[in-house]
C-alpha cells in the first residue's frame, strides 16, 4: 500500500510539474507572438509606405535610387505575405508554418533586392529597361 501512496504521490508532483510548465510555455509562446506581430507590424508599415508611393527613393548601397513601379508591386506582394505570417501569427504558433512564411517573405525581399542591385550596377532604372524591351 505503501508503494501505492508513493507512486500516487509522484504522478501527483509530475501532474502539477506538467502543469505549470504548460502554463509557462503558454505565457511565454504567447509573449513571444506579440513580439513577433508588433516587429512585423512596424516592417508592415515601411512595406506599405513603398508600395503606396510614399517613399520615392531607398538607399541601395551608396546611392540613393528611385522606387520603380515594378519595384512597388514586388513589395505589395511582401506586404500581402506579411499580412499571412501575421495572421497565421494571431491564430497559434506553428513554428515550421511560421519559418516557412518567413523564408517565402525573405525569398521576396531577396528578389527586390536582386532587382535593386542591378539597376545600382547599370546606372540605369529598371523602368527604362522595361521601355526598351517593351514589357
Amino acid at each position: 500500500m505503501i508503494k501505492n501512496e508513493e507512486t500516487s504521490r509522484i504522478n501527483h508532483s509530475v501532474e502539477r510539474r506538467i502543469c505549470r510548465l504548460q502554463k509557462t510555455a503558454k505565457v511565454d509562446t504567447q509573449s513571444l507572438r506579440d513580439k513577433w506581430i508588433s516587429e512585423l507590424d512596424d516592417l508592415f508599415d515601411i512595406a506599405t509606405s513603398i508600395a503606396k508611393g510614399k517613399e520615392s527613393q531607398q538607399q541601395v548601397g551608396d546611392k540613393l535610387q528611385s522606387i520603380t513601379p515594378k519595384e512597388r508591386q514586388m513589395w505589395a506582394q511582401v506586404l500581402a505575405n506579411m499580412g499571412l505570417v501575421m495572421g497565421n501569427l494571431a491564430k497559434g504558433f506553428d513554428d515550421a508554418k511560421f519559418n516557412e512564411d518567413l523564408d517565402e517573405v525573405e525569398r521576396q525581399l531577396y528578389g527586390i533586392q536582386v532587382i535593386q542591385r542591378t539597376m545600382a550596377d547599370d546606372g540605369q532604372s529598371l523602368q527604362s529597361k522595361e521601355e526598351k524591351t517593351g514589357n
